[in-house]
């Protein structure tokens, strides 16, 4: 829903699945500080890294498995150390969906990665409950949520762009 709202407001989306992808765990090697680029030959330096780099905005969506993102989704912030401070000032926002314990926690360790590349945060986040895929549908405050995002995201890109243009 975020993603079709955003390409509602004109926006040029894509929506990167980790889950399907082939992406190691970091190995605290520290070799990404002297060459400037992870080491690991895998997807995320392949595919996820140059899509991250490229855009304005990124939206992170997680299921909350005890208490916190997806093991998926924690790789792939780790993953994330080689390209510290090339995020700077990208729009970020968050999606967690759970059975209602551990929201909290989800959204603080997606907030948190974000923070920690300096991006710019301009919405609390968006906590679905949910179960079963379809559960979502019926948290109206959810979906509320998720346009207020989208619409957010949406403003904070255009001020960025307009506070650029010289």
């Amino acid at each position: 829903m975020c993603m079709n709202e955003l390409k509602r407001l004109g926006f040029e989306t894509s929506i990167i699945k980790l889950r399907s992808l082939k992406i190691a765990p970091c190995l605290s090697c520290r070799k990404c500080l002297e060459t400037g680029n992870c080491v690991i030959d895998d997807d995320m330096t392949r595919k996820v890294i140059p899509k991250l780099l490229d855009s304005d905005a990124i939206v992170i969506a997680s299921p909350v498995y005890f208490n916190n993102v997806s093991s998926h989704v924690k790789m792939f912030m780790d993953r994330t150390w080689c390209i510290r401070g090339k995020l700077k000032n990208k729009v970020g926002g968050a999606i967690v969906i759970g059975r209602g314990y551990g929201l909290e926690s989800a959204l603080t360790a997606i907030h948190s990665f974000m923070l920690k590349h300096y991006m710019i945060i301009g919405h609390r986040g968006v906590s679905a409950i949910g179960f079963d895929p379809s559960d979502v549908l019926n948290d109206e405050r959810a979906l509320r949520d998720t346009a207020s995002l989208a619409k957010r995201i949406y403003e904070l890109t255009k001020f960025c762009q307009f506070k650029q243009t010289p």
